[in-house]
């Protein structure tokens, strides 16, 4: 190996420890704990669920079978991590995955004939915008099995071997028993199997060559294995209700990358080096690459939750492109891997020092660990109202002994739009709750969005039926004097 190339692997190996370091913070994501209550659940069974087994909502719609079933075999092995090694093994399992997500991205862009300088830079900005996407969540599955999607595709254009797609239908077996983002990969596995196909019709003049029809066939048995796949036509008709239903309104992931300003700077960067890079996609060789870095840019705009799928897509063949607009720009590759090196050095040293990287244990800022061990130490129970991003902390801890009101899973106008009038205490939303007939309510002091203090957290203070039992500096805990 020379030296150039060692330098080069140094620089991607500082790299990835880096990101891998970021990457490995507290956990924090609130839908982690229902995602490891259903794996339990599912384990204990033995049986995916038919209808929700916490007895919270109403599973007989398509998005309540969604939740229960595409992600079985996500929340099974998340479970399965956490109940071996605990906290610290999620975080280094959360870590793992993306920084593995990262290293196909720069292997892509080597297979995508660009220069390590690019490649390097382009995966460096691939990982700053994917910085924020660390849930530790079976979305994490979809990552990983997009990535090794296209790391199967790519290698198929580079090198021709047909068992590289044998591999493909496998895969997309896994990824819809693990996560509903197998929907997307099926969507972009057919846009770029069309436009495959399109490439050979022009360059050998028609469309029935073996490598066509073994595509199609590719193709074709993957959305067979979608549609064939646990929660089969739901996963459709969840999504297309979420996209347009009022729900898309209340959940921050649906949000515009705009409205999310600051925290998606890096992607707007992306996007800025994406649009740089169009004139090297103006080739009927790269109709394939090229549509999908339209599509998927222009799908992320939309939606705040679709950047990784974008950029971890896009990332090889923008910085392709950009070596093809860029070609008489020789570019010191010795200079720039050193640079990265030493960047890359810098950004640990300053993440160790500011103790953002290589975290261990929970952020117990966004969960009520102080009021989930009070009603522990009080063996408070009954019918509970609580806050939606505290639910699936709350089910994995007292699961048995409370009955709560919503948590994550339950995306839906039917149990949202009641929970947001408590909230506010509205006159209709103070007639729902004295109907239901809560014993305890757990209660942020206000919206995550804004920090406006709840109006219903007044109405219970003054309230001669409830009494604070526990408060902290996160909300309080109300429950109804002994009858």
């Amino acid at each position: 190996m020379n030296e150039r190339k060692y330098l080069e692997y140094l620089a991607l190996a500082a790299l990835l420890i880096t990101f891998f370091g970021f990457f490995a913070v507290k956990v924090w994501d609130i839908d982690f704990w229902w995602h490891i209550a259903a794996g339990r659940s599912i384990l204990e069974s033995g049986a995916i669920p038919r209808a929700d087994p916490f007895g919270m909502y109403d599973a007989a719609n398509a998005c309540g079978q969604t939740v229960l079933k595409s992600e079985w075999l996500g929340q099974v092995s998340l479970y399965a991590v956490y109940r071996w090694f605990g906290l610290d093994g999620i975080i280094l399992f959360r870590a793992g995955v993306l920084a593995l997500c990262l290293a196909i991205v720069y292997f892509r862009c080597r297979l995508a004939s660009s220069t390590s300088p690019f490649a390097l830079v382009i995966t460096a900005l691939a990982g700053l915008a994917i910085l924020h996407h660390t849930g530790e969540r079976p979305q994490l599955f979809s990552f990983l099995f997009l990535s090794l999607l296209f790391l199967l595709l790519d290698s198929f254009i580079h090198t021709g071997k047909r068992w590289l797609l044998y591999c493909i239908p496998p895969l997309m077996l896994l990824w819809s028993n693990t996560h509903a983002g197998a929907l997307m990969g099926v969507a972009v596995l057919g846009l770029f199997g069309i436009g495959y196909v399109l490439e050979k019709r022009w360059v050998e003049g028609r469309l029935t060559t073996p490598s066509n029809k073994l595509m199609l066939v590719i193709v074709g048995l993957s959305s067979v294995i979608l549609v064939t796949a646990p929660s089969g036509l739901d996963t459709f008709k969840c999504i297309i209700f979420q996209q347009s239903g009022s729900i898309r309104e209340m959940v921050s992931e649906y949000a515009s990358p705009w409205e999310l300003w600051p925290v998606t700077l890096y992607y707007w960067v992306f996007i800025g080096v994406t649009l740089v890079s169009l004139p090297g996609f103006f080739s009927k060789a790269y109709l394939k690459q090229g549509s999908l870095v339209f599509v998927l840019g222009l799908i992320s705009v939309l939606g705040y939750r679709y950047i990784p799928f974008f950029v971890l897509v896009a990332a090889p063949y923008v910085a392709a492109s950009l070596h093809r607009v860029l070609s008489r720009v020789k570019l010191p590759a010795v200079a720039i891997h050193l640079s990265v090196l030493v960047i890359a050095l810098a950004f640990l040293g300053f993440g160790f020092k500011q103790e953002k990287v290589f975290q261990h244990g929970l952020q117990e800022q966004r969960f009520p660990v102080g009021a989930v061990a009070f009603i522990k130490a009080h063996k408070l129970g009954g019918k509970m109202f609580n806050s939606m991003n505290w639910g699936g902390y709350l089910l994995w801890n007292l699961s048995g002994t409370t009955s709560l009101f919503i948590d994550g899973r339950t995306l839906d106008p039917y149990r949202v739009v009641p929970y947001t009038n408590i909230l506010w205490a509205t006159p209709e939303g103070l007639r729902f709750f004295e109907q239901e007939n809560f014993d305890l309510a757990l209660v942020p002091y206000g919206s995550a969005f804004g920090g406006k203090r709840y109006p219903v957290i007044a109405y219970l203070q003054s309230h001669p039926g409830w009494q604070v039992v526990y408060q902290d500096g996160l909300g309080y805990l109300f429950a109804r004097p002994a009858r």
